[in-house]
């Protein structure tokens, strides 16, 4: 224990927080494969990565994080295949989050804790933005929470804050809450419009949410992502009224899933996978680069030529990404936004 904290000193280093982006960047490049094949229940761990095109194995120097996919132009070296940017962007915010945890757990809380549970602290919030990023752009990729990603979760995030000192009773409450009321919104507005308000792979992603950090995490994770969805909504909306009036028609209003549309009466429901399969869209080739992309194009590239494309106002809009930007968010915001609550209340 001596030893490791010995380190301690260099914590708050530039060294430090580089070492952590580049990390991040790594599992970042793990994230891109578990988005790509988890929907189609392939193995994250092989195959290699592959060129999707001409199935070349990756030459490891090709799948270095970020940098390939820049030195490579993002495409293939041997056949020239486009990769999507979309890998990089993956890369680069896992690796980014990593380092504001770094700062979160590490640095922000060396007033109030020892070094070692500064380090355990850093390990289970980079575990959570991990799941996080994968959640969110599977979600937007076939609008599915996986339940063989949420429900193991669930266990391992609740063991976590036990880790954390954390209340037995928090996390099992916040669980219980975070899927509670996703049920009771979906049971009432299915009672009152004869369809599904609210996808169930909504709940049992804030039940992950709540079996780590408790009940509040989960009352600032729905109604924040119903704010932050509302605002992108919105912008949406401002954004289409400029475009041509054939790419608008013939929906009246881009589809957000979650408790902004089963309250305002429209929207798209999201489908919750109960038994992990694979989703119904071909996402693109399988085995690309790990380091580059996983898939050689995005699926709207690969779409067969015959069919027409959906217009701008018919694109759905999980809500799932927005809970999981605002459970990320009071991940790193709730030591202060607790300091707050009692400073005010000793008023």
């Amino acid at each position: 224990m001596e030893a490791l904290r010995s380190w301690e000193p260099w914590a708050t280093h530039a060294g430090a927080y580089a070492f952590v982006v580049a990390f991040g960047a790594l599992w970042g490049s793990f994230a891109n494969v578990c988005i790509y094949r988890l929907p189609q229940g392939l193995s994250v761990v092989s195959p290699g990565s592959r060129c999707g095109a001409c199935m070349t194995p990756v030459r490891w120097y090709d799948n270095v994080p970020i940098f390939a996919y820049l030195w490579l132009r993002g495409r293939c070296r041997d056949c020239g295949a486009a990769f999507s940017p979309r890998y990089l962007l993956v890369e680069a915010v896992t690796g980014a989050l990593f380092g504001v945890a770094w700062w979160a757990a590490v640095e922000a809380s060396a007033l109030w804790e020892p070094f070692e549970l500064r380090l355990l602290r850093f390990a289970i919030y980079a575990a959570f933005v991990l799941l996080m990023m994968v959640i969110t752009f599977i979600d937007l990729d076939h609008q599915l929470i996986l339940d063989k990603v949420t429900l193991p979760a669930i266990a391992v995030f609740y063991g976590a804050g036990l880790l954390l000192e954390r209340h037995w009773s928090e996390g099992l409450l916040g669980a219980l809450l975070g899927y509670g009321v996703v049920w009771l919104i979906d049971a009432v507005y299915r009672m009152l419009r004869g369809q599904d308000g609210m996808g169930l792979g909504d709940g049992k992603l804030l039940a992950v949410i709540g079996a780590l950090l408790g009940w509040r995490g989960v009352v600032v994770a729905l109604f924040g992502g119903a704010f932050v969805g509302s605002i992108v909504t919105l912008g949406m909306l401002a954004v289409i009224r400029r475009l041509p009036a054939a790419m608008t028609e013939p929906s009246p209003a881009p589809a957000v899933d979650g408790p902004a549309a089963a309250l305002a009466g429209g929207g798209q429901t999201k489908v919750s996978e109960a038994q992990g399969g694979a989703a119904s869209k071909d996402p693109g080739p399988a085995g690309a680069p790990a380091g580059v992309a996983e898939g050689a194009r995005d699926p709207e590239d690969e779409a067969d030529g015959d069919d027409a494309a959906p217009s701008a106002l018919e694109t759905p809009i999980p809500f799932g990404p927005f809970i999981a930007f605002a459970a990320v968010f009071y991940l790193f915001a709730e030591p202060w936004v607790q300091i707050s609550v009692a400073f005010l209340g000793r008023r």
